[in-house]
């Protein structure tokens, strides 16, 4: 939990093909919670993406297939430049005056995925990680590259069970993982009949569980 928190900032990753802009209606969804919140929507760079036969858009790492599905194959290159990119926009939060607890990073999709990437690599504790309908990616290096400081960070995990793009299966394959390794407090919700997307009913989940990192 954190502690004497007077404000938050929020990193936002879209999804593949994605912009930033294009999730920032979160802000109004998210609502008060009892503290000031900062939003960054940051965008992916344009980079040719393996399942699109090479057409060029925006994309956190490359993704050789869709549907992902557990077992698929990770870029762990392009995974260093993303998380290299998102650890700077935190540490300029830092310089603002954001203490690296005030700091909750997430996202969607292929930036859920990027958002657990760059929360367990992070050299100091987080407020918390939030990935909707993404994946664990480098699971079987869990031990090696996640970082002890965040080895209890909170995570919230969402998943549409009817989820075609992100297998529904890849939740359970994640959060197993990193329980099989000791890593993250993760609250996990499924969502019956849902798709490749968000919800109302996911969106209030996730509105509880930022709040709980407050009080």
């Amino acid at each position: 939990r954190l502690e004497m928190v007077t404000k938050l900032a929020i990193i936002w990753m879209h999804g593949l093909g994605d912009s930033g802009a294009s999730w920032k209606s979160l802000q109004a969804d998210m609502g008060d919670i009892g503290v000031p919140i900062k939003w960054q929507f940051p965008d992916a760079p344009v980079a040719a993406v393996a399942c699109n036969d090479g057409y060029k858009m925006p994309s956190w790492f490359n993704i050789e297939e869709i549907p992902l599905t557990p077992g698929a194959k990770d870029y762990p290159a392009d995974i260093e430049v993303s998380v290299k990119r998102i650890h700077g926009i935190i540490a300029d939060l830092e310089k603002e005056g954001y203490i690296s607890r005030e700091i909750v990073l997430g996202g969607f999709s292929q930036g859920g995925a990027m958002a657990l990437q760059a929360a367990l690599r992070y050299p100091q504790r987080l407020g918390g990680a939030v990935c909707c309908s993404g994946w664990l990616m480098m699971q079987d290096s869990l031990a090696s590259w996640s970082r002890t400081e965040n080895k209890d960070i909170p995570i919230f995990w969402g998943h549409g069970e009817r989820d075609q793009v992100v297998e529904y299966a890849l939740q359970q394959v994640g959060t197993l993982a990193l329980q099989a390794h000791g890593v993250g407090s993760v609250t996990d919700k499924s969502y019956r009949g849902m798709q490749h997307s968000t919800s109302e009913t996911e969106t209030a989940d996730m509105r509880t569980f930022i709040k709980s990192l407050i009080f």
